[in-house]
């Protein structure tokens, strides 16, 4: 039962959901302002705000919990060091959602998800351009690391010698099968055996 669990569920499972906000919260930290539904936008929010009044405490604990969410030092940093200062003294309420009306296709009533108070232009777009060049260095050590482990494994197999066969083990030969039996043959064999012994029974009591 779901009795007092205010969690929306999105139509998502748990571990889906969980993803979806957290990418939700990174791109709202990174661009300050996102456009999403107005459900996600509401939960999204949540954590948002959570992370925020966390991150104002700016030690070693907080960053460690803003990472559990936001899997990104430089993130984190930014986070913890440029955006949470702002609210020092504000307590709660660090973003706002604005109505934009359904949208077009579905009908789905969409929002503005945005923080309170916001960067310039010039340095939301520094920061954009930080983080994606670090992903594509991440993701370039990963590829780098998978060739390695590639070419490790194709050098331990060992490779026949040209001049040399491989060797195989001898094929076992088929063991020869007993002789079939037809059953009807048999059976008349057996009923011929019964009736010689009745008449060689037969013949001794007539002497």
């Amino acid at each position: 039962m779901r009795h007092g669990d205010r969690v929306k569920k999105l139509g998502r499972t748990k571990h889906h959901r969980d993803a979806l906000l957290k990418n939700l919260c990174r791109a709202l930290f990174i661009f300050e302002r996102i456009r999403t539904t107005l459900p996600k936008a509401k939960e999204a929010r949540r954590l948002a705000e959570r992370l925020l009044e966390i991150a104002k405490r700016n030690d070693l604990s907080a960053r460690r919990h803003v990472y559990r969410y936001l899997p990104d030092h430089k993130l984190v940093k930014i986070v913890c060091e440029e955006i949470a200062p702002r609210f020092v003294n504000r307590h709660g309420g660090y973003t706002r959602i604005i109505r934009l009306g359904p949208r077009l296709g579905d009908g789905a009533e969409m929002s503005i998800l945005e923080l309170v108070e916001t960067a310039d232009d010039a340095t939301i777009d520094q920061r954009r351009k930080l983080i994606e060049r670090r992903h594509i260095v991440e993701t370039g050590k990963k590829d780098k690391k998978k060739e390695k482990k590639e070419k490790k494994v194709k050098e331990k197999k060992p490779k026949p010698a040209p001049d040399e066969k491989p060797k195989t083990a001898p094929a076992e030969k088929p063991k020869p099968s007993a002789p079939k039996v037809d059953k009807k043959k048999k059976k008349k064999a057996v009923k011929a055996e019964k009736k010689a012994k009745k008449k060689i029974k037969a013949k001794k009591k007539r002497k």
